[in-house]
C-alpha cells in the first residue's frame, strides 16, 4: 500500500499490532488486551504523542470514543487534539 511521505497505518489483529513502518519498538502499543476498540484508540494516541506528534485527529461516529477522548486529552503531550464526529456530508 503506498502511503504519502510521513503517514503510517496502525491496525490492532488480536493482540497483535500491525503496521506499515518498519517500526520495531513497539512496547506501547502491543500486546493489547484490551477488547473495545474505542479504548485502543486512546492507546494509539498516547504512542502517537510519545513518539513526537503534536497534533492528534480522531475521527468518529461513536459518542463513547468522544467521551474517552475528552477524559485523557490533558493527559496527552500535544499540542492540538482534534476530534471530529459524523460521517459523508453530516460532519
Amino acid at each position: 500500500m503506498a502511503l504519502p511521505e510521513g503517514k503510517e497505518v496502525y491496525s490492532t489483529h488480536g493482540s497483535s499490532v500491525l503496521t506499515s513502518s518498519n517500526r520495531s519498538e513497539m512496547s506501547n502499543l502491543a500486546p493489547s488486551t484490551h477488547e473495545e476498540a474505542d479504548t485502543r484508540l486512546m492507546i494509539h494516541a498516547l504512542d502517537a504523542s510519545l513518539r513526537g506528534h503534536r497534533r492528534i485527529k480522531i475521527r468518529t461516529n461513536d459518542t463513547d470514543v468522544i467521551v474517552l477522548a475528552l477524559s485523557v486529552v490533558g493527559t496527552l503531550p500535544v499540542d492540538e487534539f482534534w476530534i471530529t464526529d459524523g460521517s459523508g456530508k453530516n460532519v
